[in-house]
């Protein structure tokens, strides 16, 4: 008797594809650059003028509106790739990809003076004195919002010691300005010296900055073709936060997404009624998470005159408890299919491609591969992808073996099959990226983001939020 193990044959999950317009089919590629080159963002004719120019306003030290300046006018004009060649192209200027002209707007300026800037830096607690001071300037420049589509605050080396602090509650900069500018309703574009002037690869830059700028200003660039119709997408993350001695539970679930993979709006819901699970999860009681999906669920309805989605699909980190898979059947029961998946990160398993007699690829395992584990689902969201028509093999991550992301699934009866393809097309749908694929589909990303980013705001207030302030 033969003591050999086997498995189920895995398969293959083709490479979604992106639209560029909804009027036409045929405006698709898998490569989101060249879609955007070939045929420009998707809702570049339904915002048509108004937002012809885009104005910036700005925040940084001495001699940072000129920076600025030029790093605009670098963004107007052509750049050549100097890394991931076989992925990266040509960025021909943001007002030939993008259908708009953006520039400065000289008059709404604010530059930290040589003084203010040494006071923060040489305090026992820069970190802290800097947020103060960026406070009073966003508040000030609010004060004239409607003169500006946007706001790019630059952040220079030389205040490093300031953009984070582990032991004040995990204080980062970054979120903390988010935090307090989407109370004002401003899209912000943070620069950092280090990270976008002196980064090596301008044309990475420039991709990167030109796309996180149109999405910021309501733009679409791209949404996901082919996509099941009548389906919404939700993923939900949770964040504790200590605030008058007092732990306050915080539910962020992440803008709701319809069946293209593009964000609606998102609920953040502060509640005491928790409980703690395994490695101290914590997860919501019936009657809250209740209160949370049907909250979802009225976002989508509101987009799509009153009529729910016939299937919904929640994305967690940790899995369901039975109060919260009975509040999401209470909440949903106007739709037709309820599918609870919790999505691992952290899986032993590895995936090796074998080539002919038993030889090692020279590459790693296709990005789409899928292997069943009696009801679980292992997807390699990361891999080998053939991108052009001359068979070369474009592998993101550049080296290491891929490992997979583990669904499992805790409702539901539509295909695995088909869960593993929207996760692979919600993966591409990071506006705020250059990036061909992120390794967790944009569901799960953005929620963990956005309760990262919402335990640095003072006030909470029921109500929908915009992602694109959070970006």
């Amino acid at each position: 008797m033969s003591n050999a193990s086997h498995i189920v044959a895995y398969e293959n999950v083709p490479e979604p594809y992106l639209t560029f317009c909804p009027e036409r089919d045929d405006c698709i590629n898998i490569h989101p650059l060249k879609g955007l080159v070939q045929y420009g963002p998707y809702n570049q004719k339904l915002i048509g003028n108004a937002f012809s120019n885009i104005r910036v306003a700005s925040i940084g030290p001495i001699g940072s509106q000129k920076i600025i300046a030029n790093l605009i006018n670098q963004l107007k004009t052509k750049q050549v790739p100097q890394e991931r060649k076989s992925y990266l192209i040509d960025f021909p200027g943001f007002e030939q990809v993008f259908k708009k002209n953006i520039s400065i707007n000289e008059n709404i300026n604010i530059e930290i003076t040589e003084e203010e800037e040494r006071t923060f830096l040489n305090s026992s607690k820069p970190y802290q004195n800097l947020a103060k001071l960026l406070a009073q300037l966003i508040r000030k420049i609010a004060t004239n919002k409607y003169d500006f589509e946007i706001l790019f605050i630059y952040l220079p080396i030389k205040w490093e010691q300031a953009f984070e602090c582990k032991e004040d509650n995990e204080f980062d900069l970054h979120d903390y300005i988010k935090a307090l500018c989407v109370g004002y309703g401003i899209p912000t574009q943070i620069i950092r010296e280090d990270k976008a002037l002196q980064y090596p690869c301008q044309c990475s830059v420039m991709w990167h900055l030109g796309i996180a700028v149109y999405s910021k200003i309501t733009g679409v660039p791209w949404k996901l073709a082919n996509m099941p119709t009548d389906t919404a997408y939700i993923g939900m993350s949770y964040a504790i936060r200590n605030q008058n001695e007092k732990s306050r539970f915080v539910t962020c679930c992440s803008q709701v997404f319809d069946a293209e993979g593009s964000g609606l709006e998102f609920v953040a819901y502060d509640t005491d009624n928790y409980k703690l699970g395994l490695n101290d999860n914590p997860y919501l009681s019936k009657d809250e998470i209740r209160r949370v999906m049907s909250r979802c669920l009225s976002i989508y309805q509101e987009r799509n005159a009153g009529k729910p989605p016939k299937n919904i699909v929640i994305h967690k980190s940790t899995e369901f408890k039975e109060e919260e898979i009975d509040g999401c059947y209470d909440a949903l029961r106007v739709c037709k299919d309820i599918e609870l998946v919790q999505i691992q990160q952290n899986v032993s398993w590895k995936g090796i491609k074998i080539e002919g007699r038993q030889k090692v690829a020279g590459y790693p395992c296709n990005r789409g591969t899928i292997l069943r584990l009696d009801n679980d689902l292992l997807v390699w969201t990361q891999g080998d992808i053939i991108l052009s028509n001359d068979g070369r093999h474009f592998y993101k991550e550049g080296r290491g073996v891929p490992a997979p992301i583990l669904l499992k699934r805790y409702a539901g009866h539509g295909s695995l099959y088909e869960s593993a393809y929207s996760i692979l097309g919600l993966s591409k749908m990071n506006w705020n990226s250059d990036s061909l694929y992120d390794r967790l589909p944009v569901t799960l990303e953005f929620a963990k983001k956005l309760a990262r980013t919402i335990k640095r705001m003072p006030n909470l207030e029921a109500k929908p939020y915009q992602y694109r302030f959070f970006m």
